[in-house]
């Protein structure tokens, strides 16, 4: 029997991540100051933020996450606090390559692996690398079905798009975007938003 939507494994796309590429393109090796790292939604709407800051001697060092978890049933909020350890590999080419150790346990053995990216699965508190969350990846997770049915929601909001343009007697008044001009710019944003993250290759 074949693994149904309800069951499937969690995904790199649910989570949130921070990655060594993003951390060095962006100079937080080279910043003595804690700087921030900033989530948001297809509006361009925050959704999580976190203070990273890199404290690297020549071949060890740690990465510090300060972050506040809200709790979606109290809204009680938890600040977090805490350290992950760096290593390195050398380079062909000479110098090196930093690495995140894998801070979590599983059945109370600890990870330690050597990752260039950590997750925060949904719900959880820490970062650690995909396979101590049993993470996947959406395209994995998808069956045959799950293509067409991918199809079939992009081709459903297309068809909520074109009735609302036919709609359409006017985009603005006194200035101001009608209700129907704003509601058509979110469903643009939805389409090109739901196009690239489950039907980029056919587009």
């Amino acid at each position: 029997m074949g693994r149904s939507y309800w069951d499937k494994k969690r995904t790199v796309e649910d989570c949130k991540s921070i990655s060594m590429p993003l951390l060095r393109k962006n100079g937080y090796f080279d910043s003595l100051w804690p700087r921030g790292i900033v989530w948001t939604n297809w509006r361009g709407e925050e959704t999580a933020s976190m203070t990273v800051s890199v404290h690297i001697s020549e071949v060890e060092g740690h990465v510090r996450l300060m972050y506040t978890m809200t709790d979606r049933d109290t809204r009680k909020q938890t600040p977090f606090d805490h350290k992950v350890q760096l290593a390195t590999t050398p380079c062909h080419l000479g110098g090196a390559r930093w690495w995140f150790l894998c801070p979590l346990s599983r059945k109370g053995v600890y990870c330690g692996r050597r990752v260039a990216k950590l997750y925060r699965a949904p719900r959880a508190d820490y970062y650690g690398c995909r396979h101590c969350y049993d993470l996947s990846y959406e395209s994995r997770n998808e069956s045959r079905r799950g293509r067409f049915a991918h199809m079939d929601r992009f081709l459903l909001l297309n068809k909520r798009r074109e009735k609302l343009m036919e709609e359409m007697t006017r985009w603005t008044y006194r200035g101001i975007p009608t209700r129907k001009a704003r509601w058509l710019q979110i469903l643009d944003a939805r389409l090109k938003a739901y196009g690239k993250a489950h039907l980029a290759d056919l587009m």
